[in-house]
C-alpha cells in the first residue's frame, strides 16, 4: 500500500512535469530490489526463527504468591499526572512569558 501511494503521488507529479518526480526506471528498481532483497531474507529469517528451540525463561517462578507493598503517594496517578504534565508545561510557560515580554 506504501509503495502504491508512493507511486500515484510520483504519477501526479510526472504529470505535472515537476523535478521532483522519480524516474519510472528507478521505481521499477527499488521495486524489484524490495521484491529481490528483502522479501527473501524474510522468509529465510522466519524459516531459521521457527527452527530454533523456544527461549526459555531464565529463572523459576514460585507458586506461592508474595504480597504487593502499599504504593507510596508519588506512584498514585493524580502526583504522576501533575509531576509528568503540569510541572513542564508551567515551565515552558514561565520562560516563554519572560521571553516574549521581553521583545
Amino acid at each position: 500500500i506504501v509503495f502504491a501511494d508512493f507511486f500515484i503521488m510520483n504519477l501526479i507529479l510526472w504529470v505535472k512535469g515537476s523535478s521532483a518526480a522519480i524516474p519510472f526506471g528507478t521505481l521499477v528498481a527499488i521495486l524489484a530490489m524490495w521484491f529481490g532483497i528483502s522479501v527473501p531474507l524474510t522468509f529465510v529469517g522466519a524459516y531459521f526463527g521457527f527452527k530454533e528451540k523456544p527461549i526459555e525463561h531464565p529463572v523459576r517462578t514460585n507458586q506461592i504468591p508474595r504480597q504487593i507493598a502499599e504504593q507510596s503517594f508519588f506512584t498514585k496517578p493524580l502526583p504522576g499526572i501533575i509531576m509528568g504534565g503540569i510541572l513542564p508545561f508551567g515551565c515552558i510557560f514561565i520562560q516563554l512569558f519572560f521571553i516574549l515580554n521581553s521583545i
